[in-house]
């Protein structure tokens, strides 16, 4: 695992800042021929600090560690996987952001706002699926999950194929999910099973990006009232291109 961490800045943002955290989703894609770890709402690719990267993991098809590393550009960041890389998993931390009296957000912690209406922190999760073949490895553990329980790189738009949704390892059940995250950004379908389970139909021969979001609230705590987890399946569908 690759570990790429620093503190968090806390400098003030624009009103509304707490409905752009809660909203972004963080996924791996190609961009000029790198791998790019993508940060935005829906079609949007937003610059951030890529101190926020707080853990890498890039797995070989059969699940083992694969060699990779992280470029930090000066408002985003790269990866650059092994030749054998198949699925990168990505943790990043947006921080705390929280409502001052004034109704405006600023990304700092509650504590830290004199007179503070509401707070949370927001975390974003991906599993990134660049070349595989074949039957999905296990995949380590991450705080919030979407693990596809068959490979759906191998198939086309309009197929189907089912996800596992998992918080802290275990099954989510009566969670709705985002099938089509770049393109829909806010349209949800049903809801998991008690197994964590829902099905998903492939939205694009190309890029897909699936999210769910699970918030769990906090109690007796001063720097937030919500801790908000994002997670991302990514993807390509449809086989090889031309070119």
């Amino acid at each position: 695992m690759m570990k790429f961490a620093s503190v968090v800045g806390v400098g003030l943002v624009l009103f509304g800042a707490a409905q752009i955290a809660n909203a972004h989703g963080v996924w791996v894609a190609q961009r000029w021929d790198e791998y790019g770890i993508i940060y935005g709402h829906g079609a949007e690719d937003n610059d951030y600090d890529p101190a926020k990267i707080k853990s890498v993991t890039v797995l070989t098809e059969d699940g083992k560690a694969s060699e990779g590393k992280v470029e930090a550009r000066d408002t985003h960041a790269m990866i650059v996987p092994g030749e054998d890389a198949a699925i990168v998993l990505i943790d990043f931390d947006n921080g705390f952001y929280t409502e001052g009296p004034d109704g405006k957000w600023v990304n700092q912690p509650k504590s830290a706002v004199e007179g503070a209406k509401q707070a949370g922190r927001y975390l974003k999760h991906s599993v990134s699926l660049l070349h595989i073949h074949g039957d999905i490895p296990a995949l380590p553990a991450q705080a919030l999950q979407i693990v596809p329980l068959s490979n759906p790189t191998e198939l086309e738009a309009g197929d189907d194929f089912k996800v596992r949704i998992l918080y802290d390892g275990k099954p989510l059940q009566g969670v709705a999910i985002i099938p089509d995250y770049v393109n829909l950004a806010e349209t949800l379908i049903g809801e998991t099973d008690q197994d964590g389970i829902a099905d998903i139909t492939v939205r694009n021969d190309g890029l897909n990006v699936i999210a769910v979001k699970y918030s769990v609230p906090l109690e007796n705590n001063a720097d937030a009232d919500l801790i908000q987890h994002f997670a991302t399946l990514s993807f390509t569908a449809g086989g090889e291109h031309s070119h």
